[in-house]
C-alpha cells in the first residue's frame, strides 16, 4: 500500500526570504526587522502580515509572504484590504514562485512576484512589479544583526 506525500510547506522559508528583502531591497534597517510568531498553538501576525519592517528615515513596510498560487494570492489580497493603514506605509505581498533552471532541470530558481497596495483610495489598489525579484540561496538562511554590525 503506498502513502501518498504531502507537499513540504515553504512557507518558512519564504519568511526568511522576505526578510532579507526588506533589507536588501526595501533598504530596512535590520534591527527594525521582525517576523510574526507561530506556535502549534497559536499565531500572532503585524496587521495581517508576516514581517515587518522600518527604514531609519522611519518609513514602515509591511510584507505579507505566500508560497501558493493564484488563490492563495487572492485570499491574502482581500485580508490586506480589510484593514485601515496608514497613508505612509508601504504594504508588499510577497509570492513566492519556482521554476526550473534551465541550465539543470534537477534545481529550481526562485524569485519574488511582488504585489503593491496602493491603499490611497485609487482605481488599481493592486500594482504587480514589471520586474520579479530574484531571490538568491542564501536568503533562505536567517538574517543574522550581527553581521551587519
Amino acid at each position: 500500500m503506498s502513502r501518498a506525500k504531502v507537499a513540504k510547506s515553504r512557507r518558512p522559508q519564504a519568511e526568511r526570504a522576505a526578510e532579507h528583502y526588506l533589507y536588501e531591497i526595501c533598504g530596512c534597517d535590520p534591527q527594525q526587522i521582525c517576523r510574526a510568531v507561530r506556535t502549534k498553538w497559536q499565531a500572532v501576525d503585524y496587521w495581517g502580515s508576516d514581517v515587518w519592517g522600518r527604514t531609519k528615515s522611519g518609513d514602515c513596510y509591511y510584507a505579507q509572504v505566500t508560497a501558493g498560487q493564484v488563490e492563495a494570492v487572492r485570499t491574502r489580497r482581500r485580508k490586506l484590504e480589510k484593514i485601515s493603514w496608514n497613508e505612509f506605509d508601504t504594504v508588499l505581498l510577497l509570492q513566492l514562485v519556482e521554476q526550473p533552471n534551465p541550465a539543470n532541470a534537477r534545481r529550481k530558481d526562485f524569485y519574488f512576484r511582488v504585489h503593491i497596495y496602493w491603499h490611497r483610495k485609487t482605481d488599481k489598489p493592486w500594482t504587480v512589479a514589471v520586474e520579479a525579484c530574484p531571490v538568491p540561496a542564501m536568503w533562505f538562511k536567517k538574517l543574522r544583526i550581527e553581521d551587519f554590525k
